[in-house]
């Protein structure tokens, strides 16, 4: 395993979380930036003839400027969100980067990044063209070119880290409901690979400040006059008003009955606010006269129309995914909130109502559940600086895995296709060999010696009970077949689950496709029941050989007629003996049992051809030819039924991932 250490980063809207590890133990720590505060604020702030501020101090610093020193100073939030369309938006992220590198330098948080392995988060939806930008504004700010990794995998991996929930419910499907300062974004994972993601890129917790910015200004006229005399509305909107906000939540959190209040410095503040008030506004939210300049400035259209309901735009942001990739909910046994804004109570009161999910914090012990650590904002990058120590440590179980891929193959399935085939094997004889011999053919033969009859005739009859039989001989084909696959999905997931924990790791629980591919077009293998001509023919051919032995002991293997001397003589007639001679000589072997099969023979004569010692040697043949054509088929179709296991089980040494080796904290 490498030692290098990891540094994983946030890059968040609101904040930005940085989190370290160490490259060979999965065991992450956030970096505490010296303030006592999660993460550190995503704000830089431009001073003349100075080095920029970042985070917190970058805050502190504008607000309490005076009025005319805001004049020379210009503070940039919000950024993240405007990076793929604005290049203003991409230098303030640059710089706020290369600042907080500087800023770590000088307290010696040690955050060199050309001794680490440095991951960003991203939101699985990011296109393209933003994930492109991401990284080259991560180099430009110092950073390097870091791997970019999906954030709903770092929230997947730190619930699992700390015993919140099980390795086997983390491979099922689970909801990562990601909302945060400036986005909302979904993604849904199984065998804890992100599958579907979608979101919305402007739906965040920004729109709440302004909710609260708005439900200030009314509470305090003439204060909007104010701030933009002194140049204060973006401080007191993306800073003062957030702080509200927050402080709101964490109330409503406790007790949504209760009716609080917060003095802004400065601004007067929010008196007696309370929930039922907060959901009035919220439903009928129009974006002030700030956002909506600040929107127009970023080239953003979104939220200018004048009246929005945000919790409806949650609900449908939730539902509209669901429906456009085809989810059904009941697919999802866990949903995990991510981000600061899912600390709102109505975040966990939607998804609860849309998706049949009990709350539950702590330790889960199974079934459908929502579930939302204490610091939601902080679970992506902790999560995300434990992958490389995971991936190193799963790289050597997945090699080991690829070795013994062969014998698993020929030690494990070998045996129990093997089994299987004899079992299906043993069922086919039983009532298309001996079985029907008796049942269907014996009594025709029994009849034929008593009654007596030219060969012919018995041919013919032989002929027409085989095709009257023969749907009832395909019935047993097509139900007798099959079983080498039924059951033998199961039984190939145990052996591999099996094979995979003694390693240490887990699989998702998968449907292993087996099936026929006459049951169902193009199923994932061609395991097709075998033709009726080939039991027909085996059978044709045993009993047909019966009138071939007859009618060579009526014309004599060299030529000469058993029917002109002995015991035959006696019963047929000399003279039909010496006339059959005669033809032989005359009209060749051939033709002559052509005429042979077409003479009535008496009871006495055919009990001399049709013997029981023949009636069970036919039956003899008819297992062994039975057998060697089920043998031939059964070959066949074991070497393709074990290259589709081979192959089912290479898929799902694929399906594993770094989770199912992932052990809980102790």
């Amino acid at each position: 395993m490498s030692g290098r250490s990891v540094l994983a980063v946030d890059f968040g809207t609101t904040k930005t979380y940085f989190s370290k590890c160490p490259g060979d133990d999965p065991s992450p720590v956030s970096v505490d930036f010296g303030d006592g505060r999660d993460g550190i604020p995503s704000a830089v702030l431009y001073r003349e003839g100075k080095d920029p501020l970042v985070g917190q101090t970058a805050l502190d610093a504008y607000g309490e400027a005076s009025p005319e020193e805001r004049r020379t100073l210009r503070l940039r939030t919000n950024f993240k969100a405007d990076l793929a369309r604005s290049e203003a938006a991409r230098t303030a992220a640059a710089d706020f980067l290369a600042a907080v590198l500087a800023g770590a330098r000088k307290q010696h948080l040690d955050l060199e990044p050309d001794r680490r392995q440095v991951l960003f988060g991203v939101p699985c939806e990011a296109d393209g063209a933003f994930r492109a930008t991401l990284r080259e504004t991560a180099r430009q700010g110092g950073f390097g070119l870091p791997d970019l990794v999906d954030e709903p995998k770092g929230a997947l991996l730190y619930h699992l880290r700390q015993g919140d929930i099980s390795a086997e419910q983390a491979l099922e499907g689970v909801l990562v409901a990601d909302f945060g300062g400036g986005t909302c974004d979904f993604a849904f994972l199984e065998g804890g690979k992100p599958v579907h993601s979608w979101g919305d890129m402007n739906l965040g917790g920004r729109l709440f400040d302004d909710l609260f910015y708005q439900w200030l200004l009314d509470r305090n006229p003439g204060l909007e006059e104010t701030l933009e005399e002194q140049g204060s509305a973006y401080f007191v909107q993306s800073h003062l008003c957030r702080e509200a906000k927050e402080f709101f939540s964490r109330s409503m959190a406790r007790d949504r009955d209760e009716t609080v209040s917060k003095i802004l410095p400065g601004c007067g503040g929010i008196r007696n606010m309370t929930w039922a008030e907060f959901r009035r506004r919220g439903a009928s939210w129009s974006p002030s006269a700030f956002l909506r300049r600040e929107a127009q400035a970023e080239g953003g259209t979104r939220f200018l129309q004048e009246k929005v309901d945000l919790f409806g735009l949650f609900r449908e942001c939730l539902l509209s995914g669901l429906r456009e990739k085809g989810i059904d909910p009941l697919r999802i046994s866990l949903v995990i909130l991510a981000g600061g804004s899912s600390l709102w109570p109505f975040v966990s009161d939607i998804l609860g109502e849309e998706l049949g999910l009990a709350s539950q914090s702590g330790h889960t012990a199974g079934g459908r559940v929502l579930l939302r650590s204490e610091r939601p904002y902080a679970v992506i990058s902790m999560g995300l600086a434990l992958l490389p120590a995971l991936t190193a440590k799963f790289a050597s179980v997945r090699e080991r895995l690829a070795s013994e891929l062969p014998g698993f193959l020929e030690n494990g399935m070998g045996p129990v296709l093997a089994r299987r085939c004899a079992a299906v094997k043993e069922r086919i004889l039983a009532e298309t060999g001996n079985e029907f011999f008796r049942r269907k053919l014996r009594p025709l033969l029994e009849e034929f010696r008593n009654a007596g009859g030219s060969l012919a005739s018995l041919r013919r009859r032989l002929d027409e009970r085989l095709a009257a039989e023969a749907p009832q001989l395909r019935e047993s084909l097509v139900k007798n077949f099959p079983t080498v696959l039924r059951g033998l999905e199961e039984e190939t997931r145990e052996l591999t689950a099996r094979w995979f924990a003694a390693h240490g790791v887990r699989a998702p629980r998968r449907i292993l496709r087996l099936e026929q591919e006459s049951e169902k077009a193009g199923g994932a293998f061609s395991f097709q029941t075998p033709g009726m001509e080939g039991v027909v023919n085996v059978l044709a051919g045993v009993v047909g050989s019966l009138v071939t032995a007859g009618t060579a002991l009526l014309c004599g293997g060299t030529g000469t007629a058993l029917v002109a001397a002995g015991p035959v003589g006696l019963a047929v007639g000399g003279a039909a003996g010496l006339v059959l001679s005669a033809l032989l000589v005359r009209c060749g072997r051939d033709r002559v049992k052509k005429m042979a099969e077409d003479i009535p023979l008496p009871p006495r004569v055919v009990a001399l051809l049709v013997t029981e010692a023949g009636m069970e040697e036919a039956e003899r043949n008819l297992e062994k030819a039975m057998e060697e054509w089920l043998d031939s088929r059964l070959a066949e179709a074991g070497i393709e039924l074990e290259d589709h296991v081979r192959a089912l089980v290479a898929d799902e040494m694929k399906s594993l991932t770094e989770i199912g080796g992932l052990r809980p904290v102790s």
